[in-house]
């Protein structure tokens, strides 16, 4: 499967299918801590799929027969391997790690992602312990924000909807799509399954979204894009 591959009418995606890939993908992200994990994210990722069509929808199915078939042993040793237990510089899973080495930058940018998350009520990693700016944590927010556009659409109309479809599009074009795609295409050459097939998945998703949202161009776009 090829990420760059276009996307399948990726305008007419309900935001709910949207919302459970994020969830999906934020739970492939973690560290496999219990059985089970990697079973929820196979459900969803092959729940979804048939909605999504074309290039995601093979991503995802890849992604709900790696997480089926690796074992909870072998996922923890696959995790390790390309994360360990400090940021890795070519396989980070924190934004700060990827731009500016300054540290008052960096703490600019953490707070830029806290204002983020308390405007929606949000405060994330504190059960997990994680950092704002964790892959996870920033997928879980897009989770969050797209089940809110599913809930709004359907309580409160298309104007409320699209407030939060604006957050959206700013938070993939101010963080998430700033460095994500950089780092799945380095976890899809380096590690084995489940997380490569994650990685493809995120990449695919997140050009897919930059489509769908109207956002600027996600750093993987860029790039090849200038590479032509």
């Amino acid at each position: 499967m090829s990420a760059g591959a276009g996307p399948a009418n990726v305008s007419g995606v309900q935001p709910l299918a949207r919302s459970l890939v994020y969830r999906a993908l934020a739970d492939a992200f973690r560290y496999p801590e219990r059985d089970g994990v990697h079973d929820v994210v196979s459900r969803i990722a092959a729940s979804v799929g048939g909605e999504l069509g074309g290039p995601l929808a093979s991503a995802l199915a890849e992604l709900a027969g790696a997480s089926r078939a690796v074992p909870l042993d072998r996922a923890r040793e696959g995790y390790h391997a390309v994360f360990g237990h400090v940021t890795l510089p070519d396989c980070p899973l924190y934004e700060t790690a990827c731009g500016p080495t300054d540290p008052f930058q960096q703490a600019q940018a953490l707070a830029d992602l806290q204002g983020f998350y308390r405007a929606f009520g949000v405060e994330p990693g504190e059960e997990a312990h994680e950092r704002a700016d964790h892959l996870a944590v920033e997928l879980e927010f897009m989770h969050y924000l797209a089940f809110r556009e599913a809930y709004a659409l359907e309580r409160h109309g298309a104007e409320r909807a699209e407030t939060l479809r604006i957050a959206q599009r700013r938070f993939l074009e101010e963080h998430l799509g700033r460095w994500a795609p950089v780092v799945a295409r380095a976890v899809a050459a380096r590690a084995g399954e489940p997380l490569a097939a994650a990685a493809r998945a995120l990449e695919q998703f997140l050009r897919d979204e930059a489509a769908r949202l109207g956002a600027a161009a996600a750093v993987g776009v860029e790039d090849e894009e200038d590479e032509a």
